[in-house]
C-alpha cells in the first residue's frame, strides 16, 4: 500500500490535519489503534484559533449541533458560598468565546469527515528507512497480529505520549509526571446545568485528603462530564478522598446530583498525565503533532488546541511541498508550544510543594481575587486564548 501521507494514530490533531490535506489533494492514511472511543468521557474546552479552523471545514452550526457548545460560564463554590468567576460580562471584556466540547466525539466526528482512508485497530510498531530517510511504516493489525507494509512520502507521528514513531526516530524527549490525578465520568446533564455553566467546587484549605475540587461541565447532547481533581501522591487513599468529596456538599441539596449516583470513586476512570516536548520535531520523512509531540496536562484543554494548531501550520507546508519540512514546521511552531507548555510546567511545580501549605492554598487565595476582579479575568481568558491555541 502507498500513501502521500501516512498518519500513525487517530487524534484531534491528525484528523483535522488529514482533512487539510485531502482537501489538497493528497491521498491520505492514518492508522489507528483502537477500534472505537474510550469508554469514559472527560471535558475539555477549545479556544477560538481552533474553532476557526474547523469552522474552516464545516460550518459552525455543523459542530455544534455535533459536539461543542459556547462556555456560558464558570461557577466557583466555596465555604458555603456561590461565586461566578467568569460571567458573560467577562467573556465580553475579554472578547473571547470559550466552548465545551466532548473530545471523543469531536475526534469520531473528525475521523468521519475528513476523506482519508481510516483504519482502526492497527498500530504502527516501525518505521520504514532507506538510508536515513523514512518512507513509511510496518504496522500491525491488534486483532489478527498480521504484519504488513504502507509506502509513504511523510510519515506523521500522532500516536500519543509514547509515540512509537518519535521512538523510531531517535527523538528523544524528558517527559515529567503532573503531579494531579484526574477522575472522570459522565452523567445526564441535571436540569440546573443546561444554560452551559461550568460548576466547580473547591476543596477548603484545611483538607487533608488530597481532594482539591469537583467540576461539572454540561456539553453537547445532554451529557455532563465529571472531574474530580486529586492530588497524585493521596490519589491512591480513595477512603479519605471519598469522605472529603462528601463534604463537599455540606448541605442537602448542595449536590447536583445525589451521591450515590455519582458513585464516586467507583463510578470514575482515573487519568494520569505526563507533559514534556519533543527535543526535535521530527526526522527526515516524519513529522510528529500533538501528544507525541508535546504532551502537556489536560487543563485549560491545550492539549486538543496545541494538536489542532499544529495540523493548521503543517498542511500548508506539505502543500506547498517545503523542501526543509521538519526546521520550517519547528520555526513555526516551537515558540507557540512553549507558550501551551507553561501552565503543565506552573501547576507542577505548584502541586509538587505539598509540605508548603501556602502553595497548596494559592488557589482559593487567589480565585477570590479573581472574582472580584472581572477585569482580571477578562485578561487571564485573552491571555490564554492568545497561547498556543494560535497558529
Amino acid at each position: 500500500m502507498k500513501a502521500d501521507v501516512l498518519i500513525a494514530g487517530g487524534g484531534v490533531g491528525g484528523a483535522v490535519l488529514a482533512a487539510l490535506l485531502v482537501r489538497g489533494g493528497r491521498k491520505v492514511i492514518i492508522l489507528e489503534r483502537s477500534t472505537k472511543p474510550p469508554p469514559f468521557l472527560r471535558p475539555e474546552i477549545l479556544w477560538p484559533a481552533a474553532v476557526q479552523t474547523l469552522c474552516g471545514l464545516r460550518e459552525r452550526v455543523f459542530w455544534e449541533e455535533q459536539c461543542i457548545r459556547p462556555l456560558g460560564g464558570i461557577s466557583i463554590h466555596r465555604a458555603g458560598k456561590w461565586q461566578d468567576a467568569v460571567t458573560r460580562d467577562t467573556l465580553e471584556r475579554a472578547g473571547v468565546q470559550p466552548f465545551l466540547t466532548q473530545p471523543n466525539q469531536l475526534r469520531e466526528t473528525l475521523l468521519a469527515i475528513c476523506g482519508a482512508d481510516v483504519r482502526r485497530g492497527i498500530e504502527v510498531t516501525e518505521v520504514l528507512r532507506d538510508g536515513g530517510e523514512i518512507f513509511g511504516a510496518r504496522a500491525r493489525d491488534v486483532k489478527s497480529g498480521e504484519s504488513f507494509e504502507i509506502e509513504a512520502a511523510l510519515t506523521v507521528g500522532d500516536d500519543g505520549t509514547h509515540s512509537a514513531v518519535r521512538a523510531a526516530c531517535g527523538i528523544g524527549i524528558q517527559l515529567h509526571p503532573f503531579p494531579i490525578d484526574f477522575f472522570v465520568r459522565g452523567i445526564s446533564t441535571p436540569e440546573p446545568m443546561q444554560e452551559g455553566v461550568v460548576k466547580l467546587w473547591l476543596a477548603p484549605r484545611e483538607d487533608r485528603s488530597g481532594l482539591l475540587a469537583f467540576g461539572m461541565m454540561p456539553l453537547p447532547g445532554a451529557v455532563t462530564a465529571c472531574l474530580t481533581v486529586v492530588r497524585s501522591a493521596q490519589a491512591d487513599d480513595t477512603a479519605a478522598i471519598t469522605r472529603a468529596f462528601a463534604e463537599l456538599f455540606p448541605q442537602p441539596g448542595d449536590a447536583p446530583v445525589a451521591l450515590d449516583a455519582l458513585a464516586f470513586p467507583q463510578g470514575f476512570t482515573r487519568i494520569r498525565r505526563e507533559w514534556g516536548h519533543a527535543e526535535r520535531y521530527g526526522a527526515p520523512g516524519a513529522v510528529l503533532l500533538g501528544d507525541a509531540l508535546h504532551p502537556v496536562s489536560p487543563a485549560g484543554g491545550q492539549g486538543a488546541n496545541m494538536a489542532i494548531a499544529d495540523a493548521a501550520v503543517l498542511a500548508p507546508l506539505i502543500l506547498a511541498n517545503e523542501p526543509d519540512l521538519v526546521a520550517a514546521y519547528e520555526d513555526a511552531r516551537r515558540r507557540a508550544n512553549e507558550r501551551g507548555i507553561r501552565p503543565s510546567r506552573l501547576g507542577a511545580r505548584m502541586f509538587s510543594f505539598t509540605e508548603i501549605p501556602v502553595l497548596g492554598a494559592l488557589p482559593g487565595i487567589l480565585l477570590p481575587r479573581l472574582i472580584a476582579r472581572p477585569s482580571l479575568g477578562a485578561a487571564l481568558l485573552r491571555s490564554i486564548a492568545r497561547g498556543s491555541a494560535n497558529p
